[in-house]
């Protein structure tokens, strides 16, 4: 037997040794190169069209790499390490590409070199190591309650989005922060992110707004109710203002004109009596996840009260939280407890819809931020953004110190990790020096991207930061993509948190060194292919991944869907 290949079956496919490895390592490279260009602020859009035409418009880097499609695990691997910085942080998922993918890039330099992966992977794990430690030690404290802080956090998150621009008063990043700290239980160190609530309609992008409260995308029920309370004592119901359906189904024999009169009588007094109860408790606005009658509409507008019916669950929830009241089912025990409280509940043309917003609320633990633009393409980018901002201010909150960035953090660790590397010996050091310089293609690609020079950017850099960092006290210069030129990123208020920085440089390493070990591929090869022809047709059917057609021998007519396969 002469190979291990011979051991397998023929629908197994068997590679080994060097070249295993590195076309693991090109595959995550192309990963890195596809969305490389979008990062920063100079960065571009992406668009990727779906088979259905569907058009996404993005600059994040996780969005992007969710929708295409891959065959290559290697490239899959790259993929999941974005969205895993994705899900634990919420920022830095085209950092931790870039600097995988440059890893993977000094990686192959190395192997060329004769040395082995393990050596790679053992002097990667070690410089990660030296990394944590030296950002730890640079990050500055800061206290989690600093508005200013937070600001200037989300800012610098959104300045490398679509939504980096200015409403009419406040900006977006301002209007992030107002949210964020109003949901925020600051004394217990609580927060519930998901109180935030993104309400999205076409229109101008600078009418964006912070409501104290929620809007509901409904109408108010009746006409004759009005558009307008003040001081809003609000009752939130889950209970049916109609006549009831049983829920199995049910049979009622009537005979007579009168039994058919007496039962229409009996149901209208049914719902006149629910209605009454809650005309009763003083309430005027009444908010109802299930139906509400046209009978029960008119009892209510009479007595002038607001009525919204088929509210749906979420947003009872939230007008609970924003208002202070309680959702009730039982109509027979209303009390003052249950009223929740809003300075005005009103009904206004938002674009070419009308909304209803319950706002001024005293103490609101729930809020809604309206992102208006002119497409829906660009609303969902808006919306990515917003939620990225969220999570990076909840990132301070919970672990409160920053560090620089524009490329500086990285530029600094660099520099340190260069020094260190000289008290290592053998050729570790050597790993050590390319993991360094792997670093740097973090600032590198911010000066591509802003279409700066290369070799003056990194040359002022490494410059700059051994001059200005020999001491205890630390200057920050990294790349100014906005101003395009090298500057002290500290002082411009450009910062992050320390936990993004952490989770970049770990789940960089993780992934490379994944990548880097492996030497083995054993394939089965599939009995189905599943493939997509250039009509859009979708199917599975064997030797699928032949050169073929589904047309017939005259080429007149196509053959029956996939369900022929």
């Amino acid at each position: 037997m002469s190979s291990t290949g011979d051991l397998l079956g023929d629908d197994t496919q068997y590679s080994v040794g060097d070249e295993v490895r590195r076309y693991n390592l090109l595959a995550g490279k192309l990963i890195a190169d596809l969305i490389k260009s979008s990062f920063g602020p100079r960065g571009f859009e992406k668009m990727y069209i779906d088979l259905l035409g569907e058009v996404t418009l993005t600059k994040s880097g996780s969005t992007m790499l969710r929708k295409i499609d891959v065959e290559h695990p290697a490239a899959k691997a790259m993929i999941d390490a974005s969205n895993s910085v994705d899900n634990e942080v919420g920022d830095g998922t085209i950092s931790v590409v870039v600097l995988a993918g440059s890893l993977l890039e000094k990686a192959e330099k190395l192997l060329d070199f004769g040395m082995s992966p393990s050596t790679i992977e053992a002097g990667y794990k070690k410089a990660a190591e030296q990394s944590l430690d030296i950002v730890r030690s640079i990050a500055k404290s800061s206290n989690h309650k600093n508005k200013e802080v937070m600001i200037r956090l989300a800012e610098t998150c959104l300045r490398s989005k679509a939504i980096s621009i200015l409403c009419e008063k406040k900006s977006v990043a301002e209007l992030v922060t107002e949210a964020f700290c109003t949901i925020t239980d600051f004394a217990n160190k609580k927060v519930e992110l998901d109180d935030i609530k993104i309400e999205e309609k076409p229109g101008n992008t600078s009418d964006i707004e912070l409501v104290r409260g929620v809007v509901i995308d409904k109408t108010i029920d009746n006409s004759a109710m009005p558009r307008l309370i003040e001081n809003a004592k609000i009752l939130l119901i889950n209970e049916e203002l109609d006549n009831e359906r049983t829920k199995t189904d049910a049979e009622i024999t009537i005979n007579t004109p009168q039994e058919m009169q007496t039962y229409i009588s009996k149901e209208n007094d049914d719902v006149k009596e629910k209605t009454q109860k809650i005309i009763n408790s003083g309430t005027n606005v009444v908010i109802s996840q299930k139906g509400i009658s046209l009978l029960a509409q008119h009892y209510l507008s009479r007595a002038g009260i607001i009525s919204l019916r088929r509210v749906k669950e979420n947003d009872l929830h939230w007008l609970s939280k924003a208002s202070g009241g309680l959702i009730t089912n039982d109509l027979d025990n209303i009390t003052e407890k249950h009223l929740g409280f809003a300075g005005k509940v009103y009904e206004k043309f938002v674009g070419d819809d009308k909304m209803v917003f319950v706002e001024g609320c005293k103490n609101p633990k729930s809020v809604t931020i309206l992102l208006r633009a002119t497409s829906k393409r660009i609303l969902d980018e808006y919306h990515r953004s917003v939620l990225d901002a969220i999570m990076v201010l909840n990132d301070f909150f919970i672990s409160p110190s920053i560090v620089a960035g524009g490329g500086s953090t990285e530029t600094i660790i660099a520099n340190e990790l260069r020094k260190r590397s000289f008290l290592i010996e053998g050729r570790e050091q050597t790993v050590i020096q390319n993991f360094a310089e792997a670093l740097e293609e973090i600032p590198l690609t911010l000066a591509r991207n802003s279409g700066m020079n290369l070799v003056d950017s990194i040359a002022q850099l490494r410059n700059k930061n051994s001059e200005h960092n020999n001491g205890s006290v630390h200057s920050w210069y990294g790349i100014d993509a906005i101003e395009r030129k090298v500057g002290e990123m500290y002082s411009k208020g450009v910062i992050e948190p320390l936990v993004v920085k952490e989770q970049i440089i770990k789940t960089a390493v993780e992934v490379a060194s994944l990548l880097i070990r492996v030497d083995e591929v054993v394939m089965k090869k599939p009995a189905m292919y599943t493939h997509t022809h250039g009509d859009g047709t979708t199917h599975s059917h064997a030797k699928g991944n032949k050169s073929h057609d589904h047309f017939d021998k005259l080429g007149k007519m196509q053959r029956p869907s996939h369900h022929y396969y």
